[in-house]
């Protein structure tokens, strides 16, 4: 048996190759800190993928694993951005920048279509 005879996939949601810029901000729990937060700048990053379900994205992060984002993805021929709240599934990497897996906690009906038509 082969490691690749061990792999199960256990994703919900159909999930397509899309390479896309994202702006994302990390919401913390603590009144005060959210007022600081506010001020700052967004972070830029990237996707990798995309499903109904969440995005992989990479760029430089200090979160953990169960923190909550707010997200912006910019899809090609698309005037305004899906914006949302991503629940952070996954944190990969040593360094600044950091591969991490979103689960999207809401969208609206608009952007479920737009990243349906995405994975057909």
């Amino acid at each position: 048996m082969t490691d690749a005879d061990l792999y199960i996939e256990r994703r919900r949601n159909k999930r397509v190759d899309k390479k896309c810029r994202v702006n994302y901000k990390l919401i913390m729990g603590d009144d005060e800190m959210r007022e600081i937060r506010a001020a700052a700048e967004k972070i830029p990053g990237k996707s990798f993928d995309i499903s109904l379900g969440g995005i992989r994205a990479e760029g430089p992060i200090n979160a953990s694993k169960g923190d909550i984002i707010r997200l912006e993805v910019m899809l090609e021929n698309r005037a305004t951005p899906i914006t949302t709240f991503a629940e952070i599934k996954w944190i990969k990497g040593d360094g600044e920048v950091k591969t991490f897996g979103l689960e999207f906690l809401i969208l609206k009906d608009a952007d479920k279509e737009m990243i349906e038509e995405i994975l057909q």
